[in-house]
């Protein structure tokens, strides 16, 4: 309990979101930024993103991370991330109804993260080349891609794993036929994929 309270300046002057290589900059050469990390871990006063990464949030009480954070350690801890479904509508104007969870997908089989307001799913390795040729991503938020409108109802439909607005709850004046037809054109062969599985 000494060590902590010894560590906890050092902590409060770490960035909320912060690696393993931070940590080392931060530390004197007498510890290992591995051993303080176990301690904080154990201590519950960070959290790990996801297991073997080393990418930690530190837990503030009555602080929940903000959009912004949560962003900034998925691209961290998983770089090649994409918001998708829900999520992608709502902040893109095309969806009044607002998610529950950050919904974003990446193209790797383990999808295990504790990131509080996340959902994160996998999706087969040739996704990222199909949705790019398909010029399926537009912009991003905080840094994170996402998916275009018309990309993510026919990932939607394709997957079926994501939540989606109700159909009432999405403006189709925003999204292109067109767009949405060579979306699901694009997606239809991981489709059959998916389901042969």
């Amino acid at each position: 309990m000494e060590a902590i309270k010894q560590a906890l300046p050092l902590l409060d002057g770490m960035p909320r979101i912060f690696s393993l290589s931070d940590l080392k900059q931060a530390i004197s050469e007498q510890e290992s930024a591995l051993d303080v990390a176990l301690r904080w871990l154990e201590a519950g006063v960070i959290r790990q993103v996801a297991p073997a990464r080393p990418i930690f949030y530190r837990v503030v009480l009555g602080e929940p991370l903000t959009d912004a954070e949560r962003c900034a350690a998925l691209l961290r801890t998983f770089p090649s991330v994409v918001m998708v479904a829900g999520s992608s509508l709502w902040r893109q104007g095309a969806s009044v109804q607002k998610d529950a969870q950050l919904e974003c997908c990446i193209t790797e089989q383990q999808v295990d993260c504790s990131l509080p307001g996340v959902v994160l799913r996998s999706r087969p390795s040739e996704w990222w080349t199909v949705i790019r040729q398909a010029e399926g991503v537009v912009g991003n938020y905080h840094g994170v891609a996402m998916l275009t409108p018309e990309m993510a109802v026919a990932d939607a439909a394709a997957f079926k794993d994501v939540w989606m607005p109700d159909r009432n709850g999405i403006d189709w004046t925003r999204l292109s036929t067109a767009r949405l037809s060579v979306a699901t054109e694009a997606l239809a062969p991981l489709r059959m994929e998916e389901l042969a599985e």
